[in-house]
């Protein structure tokens, strides 16, 4: 069997850089994943981040709530589109970066969402895995489609980065999958079917105290299986399509780009290997030059507002939520994601502090989040 490879190895030019730069402003062509918020979708975005909080998975708990349904978790907008945008730079791999959220409503079952987004700025960059590459924005509103009300706001960002053999590219060193002692993989057994779960009982604002620890969530061992429940609820990109659907992208590539989603570089579609095949397979993932197969960086966001809606409570509202990724975590690899209050504001908002860790102790991921908490003899 041939051995799977990429067909682009480019470098970063300055030609490329400016031709990026004159993007801002520039509408994009979104072709949504989800349209809709159904039992189903959020049923499976909900199992494909690993979150087993009924108000998203049980229609029963959920009639009991004051919502009188299923609700989706904040992230789920993720699944409509996750604003992971590889415009121009032909051949210069994408790498999702981050992003910075701002919650209006919350997202119930039957919600229509209509997402527009616009290219934003583009920084230039370097770092210790590359020696120049750039980010690029992607700015997206999100409507729900019976009113027109502005759900939330995002802005996501697209690390492009030239692949391991181009000159400058990506060159993490490949790792071994970490293996683990029966004694570990007990304790993140444990940890996983214990995991706190705020629920119906009130996190009132008075009852918190800066300093105060968000318990973490576990995630992992990530594997091939942990993707593809990821990409059964979330997709990941508009590249992920099967058989004769995936002919047609490839030949709109070639032959008429202004039919492809996203208006993404047209070299994503039309190579032999899909570059997002990395997620899923190492041979491709060190073509790239990451250190082994990866997960997906909306994945590993999604991952951190879990930890924050399982803190806050049925009552609770996720009113901002910036996630910035700063190394990838491979199959084998688990990864905790928790954090710490750092201030109350009399608002009834809480800020809270976010990181991830993997079993290495690395941090992989920082943020932040803003709650608003119910006081006590809110009605």
């Amino acid at each position: 069997m041939a051995e799977l490879h990429l067909e682009y190895q480019t470098e970063l030019t300055d030609e490329m850089i400016e031709e990026g730069s004159s993007f801002e402003g520039m509408p994009i062509r979104v072709e949504p994943y989800n349209y809709e918020a159904s039992l189903d979708s959020i049923r499976h975005y909900a199992w494909g981040i690993g979150d087993m909080n009924p108000l998203w998975c049980d229609e029963k708990y959920a009639a009991s709530t004051a919502y009188g349904t299923v609700m989706a978790p904040p992230t789920f907008l993720y699944s409509v589109f996750d604003g992971a945008i590889g415009l121009g730079f032909v051949g210069i791999q994408p790498i999702y970066a981050g992003t910075r959220w701002e919650f209006h409503e919350r997202i119930r079952r039957g919600d229509r969402l209509t997402p527009t987004a616009t290219m934003g700025g583009l920084t230039i960059t370097a770092g210790r895995h590359s020696s120049r590459f750039v980010i690029q924005d992607v700015i997206t509103e999100y409507r729900r489609a019976s009113d027109g009300v502005l759900v939330a706001e995002a802005v996501g960002r697209t690390f492009r980065v030239p692949r391991s053999q181009a000159s400058g590219g990506l060159s993490y060193k490949p790792r071994d999958r970490h293996m683990y002692s029966m004694d570990e993989l007990e304790r993140i057994r444990t940890q996983a079917i214990s995991e706190p779960v705020r629920g119906a009982t009130p996190r009132h604002w008075e009852e918190v105290i800066e300093g105060e620890e968000i318990p973490e969530v576990v995630k992992g061992p990530i594997d091939q299986i942990t993707m593809t429940a990821y990409y059964a609820g979330c997709h990941g990109s508009p590249g992920y399509k099967g058989c004769e659907v995936a002919w047609h992208y490839r030949t709109w590539a070639r032959e008429d780009p202004d039919r492809l989603p996203n208006n993404y570089d047209p070299t994503y579609f039309s190579e032999i290997v899909l570059p997002s095949l990395g997620h899923q397979d190492p041979t491709i993932a060190r073509e790239i030059g990451m250190p082994g197969a990866y997960n997906n960086g909306p994945q590993k966001c999604a991952w951190m507002g879990n930890a924050v809606t399982n803190w806050m409570g049925d009552g609770g509202f996720l009113s901002a939520l910036e996630i910035r990724l700063r190394r990838p975590d491979i199959f084998g690899d688990t990864v905790w994601c928790g954090g710490r209050v750092t201030a109350k504001h009399p608002d009834g908002t809480v800020n809270i502090a976010l990181k991830a860790v993997n079993q290495l102790g690395e941090e992989t991921a920082e943020g932040m989040a803003v709650v608003r908490l119910p006081r006590r003899g809110d009605t």
